[in-house]
This record gives structure tokens, C-alpha cells and sequence, in this order.
């Protein structure tokens, strides 16, 4: 049994994106596996990660070596279909949005981006942006309370409210 973080707010990007960074943003966010690809994208994502769940319950998900945080699960984060923001995926489980926040922002939209040089996806990005703004967050297993804040594109968490402790052979929270 796992547990899923939520996530309220958003992080601005200046400049807004450019219409194929939106677009290949937002793509790798909807991949199972991005790991699999590194930074390469299949020509239909979307077809790709129907295919993959599918292979996925017979076979065991290998760990790639492409550096990406999670590279069982989603990208926790997406740009708006306007560019001017990462927003929250809203993907099951969601549990590793800081290593995700700093991946993106290393590797695609800060000034020297590791992406940068990559390939020819990559030949319409500017790595010239700017990542700003605030993300309250609440882990669902133990209440713990926390923000995630992005100040020229580093990203950083403040806990608010301490987590629970959870009993994991009672299956509940301990002294609530």
C-alpha cells in the first residue's frame, strides 16, 4: 500500500514557454517511463503510454540510466497549455514532486539546461527561463504539511505542520 501527496499552486515561468516546449513538456509528463526514452520522445506519447502499462503487468519495469528522479512512475508536473506555469499533474501517487521540480528545471528550462544540445527535439527550446512561485503540499499517510518553493529556479521545502506518526502493523495514525 502506498500513500499520494496533493499539491495546491503553481510555479510561473518568465519567460512564458514557446509553443514546442509546451508541447514536448507536456508530453514527457504523460509518459509511464520517460527514463526509457531519456530525452527522446516517441512520435505519439500518449499511444506509448498505453502500450507501456499494458507490457508493464507481465513484465518488471527495469531502472534506466537516464538521471531522471523516478523512473517507475509520471512526472509529477506539467507546463499549462498557455506556458506561463508548472502545474501539479494530479498523478496517482505522487510522492517525489521536489527531485521532479529540479529535474525539469535543470534539464529544460533554466539558462545552460542539461538538455541543451541533446538533439533535435530540442533545437526550438530558449533554456532561458525562470521558475518562481509556491506549492502547498500534504502527504495523504501522514498529514505532514509542507511547502515547495521555487526563488530563480531553485527549489526548496519548508515544513509547516510536522506528519504523524503512522503505524504501519495497526494501520492507522498513532495519537489521533
Amino acid at each position: 500500500m502506498g500513500y499520494s501527496t496533493h499539491y495546491l499552486g503553481r510555479l510561473d515561468i518568465t519567460p512564458v514557454l514557446r509553443e514546442p516546449e509546451i508541447e514536448w513538456l507536456r508530453a514527457y509528463a504523460e509518459l509511464i517511463d520517460p527514463g526509457a526514452h531519456g530525452y527522446d520522445l516517441p512520435p505519439n506519447p500518449r499511444a506509448e503510454r498505453v502500450d507501456r502499462a499494458r507490457r508493464s503487468r507481465t513484465s518488471p519495469v527495469q531502472p534506466p540510466e537516464s538521471g531522471i528522479p523516478t523512473p517507475w512512475g509520471m512526472c509529477d508536473w506539467k507546463p499549462c497549455v498557455e506556458g506561463c506555469c508548472l502545474r501539479w499533474s494530479e498523478v496517482e501517487k505522487s510522492n517525489n514532486a521536489v527531485p521532479w521540480l529540479k529535474h525539469l528545471v535543470d534539464h529544460f528550462l533554466r539558462p545552460g539546461g542539461l538538455a541543451r544540445g541533446a538533439g533535435a527535439d530540442f533545437e526550438d527550446f530558449t533554456f532561458d527561463h525562470v521558475v518562481n512561485g509556491v506549492i502547498a503540499a500534504e502527504r495523504g499517510d501522514t498529514r505532514e504539511l509542507y511547502l515547495i518553493r521555487a526563488v530563480d529556479n531553485v527549489i526548496t521545502t519548508e515544513t509547516l505542520v510536522a506528519g504523524d506518526p503512522w503505524d504501519a502493523d495497526q494501520g492507522d495514525y498513532n495519537g489521533s
